[in-house]
């Protein structure tokens, strides 16, 4: 994300501190640094400000701003308090207000550090301590693997923010809670700080770890670039980097992804460069953004394949000396951009016009979704036993729901429902019929890894049949998704104390948390 626009300082610095045009300058200086995230270098030239014109509204707003980007909300609150909203072209206000708002949402947080230290997880007490640690792991594994892939190892800790709700991150953010909600936009790297809705406020889960490797790598492109790197740029590193921490770089897509670029390609309309920007969060609806997202993945991808690593970091050296993202691109190529944008369209396959598109992100309270919630995805033909089946499970009688869920599988056709096979699955598996619910779950889970339904499913009936390996590996697909589901943490912890992992305390303690 961008950072703050300071180009109007040129005209209020002028007139505020026309007695001194040193003062002037490095009022414009610093407030460059700001926004191209190079804030040591701001707050060297801050220091020597303060000391000459330390009552100057521009400097005390520089000083406020640096506070806020730093982390420290209530000095940046002080400090602006005696400064008219006016001052430094409206932008003191701007930061006032937005440090105000951050600070009303975070003034209770407590902290704590991730296991390598580099990171600082800042979260409300109580059930988000259940995460807090697990982010810490992945986010110091992508610090590692990121580092090494884009070329920056930050040593300062970087802040990480948890929120409990979509209205927390629009207030302390530009977005409204309605761009939020209809994209689907669940964090930011802004500010020099990543902030993360907690997947506790949503109704299915998400894939919160990938997420905050994603929003990580935006604030290394943007330190790296000074953030000289577009949206789409951005974006496509970000997706193409946010499952390093766990595996090799390639190009793997989502159920979602597929069948909406396979949609895109045929109908000739894919969403332009120009529609990604000022930010995706800013596209119409989740559907465009998951396309967006699709393609700007799978050109990266394709040219971390054509020049590697060193190819994406010459490209970011070039934007950050100046250089456009496509003439960037076009001299780590060696090709014109017409070229490059014909030979990776051409790149691009059109899949299986029968793919699914994947569930979107609902907000709202998890686990008070009722057994019919997601019904709509069933056809027309097997949606009356489908919902039949949710009505007896509701009631506990989990044998007449199978016998419902088998009809509505049987007149779904020839390839089975995702939702009714999921019901039907986890449904077998409280009856004790373990090999048909892991015959139902695994093609499930292994379609869709954002499925925590379907993994967690399988994680229980592999750990019935003390299957223990394969029930780790069921149960974390869904730790991925759904954290605070009690099912998956108190599953996991057995499975890992089973064998002898040193992860089953760490899970026993989120299992009692979340059952309390």
């Amino acid at each position: 994300m961008k950072r703050l626009v300071v180009a109007a300082l040129l005209v209020a610095s002028a007139a505020s501190a026309r007695h001194d045009r040193t003062v002037t300058g490095d009022v414009i200086k610093a407030a460059r640094l700001l926004q191209s995230s190079r804030l040591e270098e701001a707050r060297v030239v801050l220091q020597e400000l303060e000391k000459r014109a330390g009552d100057n509204p521009d400097v005390k707003w520089l000083a406020a701003e640096l506070a806020f980007q730093t982390g420290d909300y209530a000095a940046a609150v002080k400090g602006l308090d005696k400064v008219a909203d006016d001052a430094a072209d409206g932008m003191a206000g701007q930061t006032k207000k937005l440090a105000a708002s951050t600070l009303a949402v975070t003034e209770t947080f407590v902290e704590t550090r991730s296991p390598k230290g580099h990171f600082l997880i800042r979260y409300a007490p109580g059930k988000d301590a259940a995460i807090a640690e697990l982010a810490g792991d992945i986010l110091d594994a992508a610090w590692q693997t990121t580092g090494e892939d884009l070329g920056l190892q930050p040593a300062d800790p970087i802040r990480v923010e948890i929120l409990g709700a979509p209205k927390d991150l629009a207030q302390m953010s530009p977005l409204s809670e309605t761009e939020i909600e209809t994209t689907g936009t669940i964090a930011l790297s802004k500010y020099n700080k990543l902030m993360v809705v907690s997947p506790r406020a949503t109704l299915f889960g998400y894939p919160w770890m990938d997420t905050l490797a994603h929003e990580y790598t935006h604030l290394i492109v943007s330190r790296i670039s000074h953030d000289t790197v577009p949206v789409w740029m951005q974006e496509g590193l970000a997706r193409f980097e946010q499952t390093r921490w766990r595996r090799p770089p390639e190009v793997v897509l989502t159920a979602t992804e597929q069948a909406l670029l396979t949609a895109g390609l045929r109908k000739g309309r894919l969403i332009t460069f120009d529609e990604m920007h000022p930010s995706m969060a800013k596209l119409p609806s989740q559907e465009a953004a998951a396309l967006a997202y699709a393609e700007v993945y799978t050109l990266i991808g394709w040219i971390q394949t054509k020049v590697g690593y060193k190819g994406l970091r010459d490209m970011l050296a070039l934007q950050k000396d100046g250089k456009s993202a496509k003439r960037a691109v076009t001299e780590a190529m060696n090709l014109p951009w017409p070229q490059v944008e014909t030979e990776w369209h051409a790149h691009l396959k059109v899949g299986d016009g029968k793919a699914r598109a994947g569930r979107p992100i609902k907000f709202g309270k998890g686990g008070a979704d009722s057994e019919n919630v997601g019904i709509e995805q069933v056809s027309a033909r097997a949606r009356k036993h489908a919902r039949l089946g949710g009505m007896l499970r509701a009631r506990g009688a989990l044998e007449a729901a199978a016998v419902e869920y088998d009809k509505a599988l049987a007149a779904g056709g020839g390839t089975p429902e995702p939702f009714v096979a999921g019901k039907l699955a986890r449904t077998l598996v409280e009856l004790g019929r373990y090999d048909r619910a892991i015959e139902l779950a695994t093609p499930l889970a292994a379609a869709d890894a954002d499925d925590a339904v379907a993994s967690v499913t399988l994680g229980m009936a592999r750990s019935a049949k003390q299957d223990w390996a394969e029930a780790i590996v069921a149960y974390e697909q869904a730790l991925r998704v759904s954290p605070f589901d009690p099912q998956t943490r108190c599953g996991l912890a057995e499975a890992y104390a089973k064998m002898k992992d040193a992860r089953s305390a760490r899970e026993r303690a989120a299992c009692d948390l979340l059952k309390n």
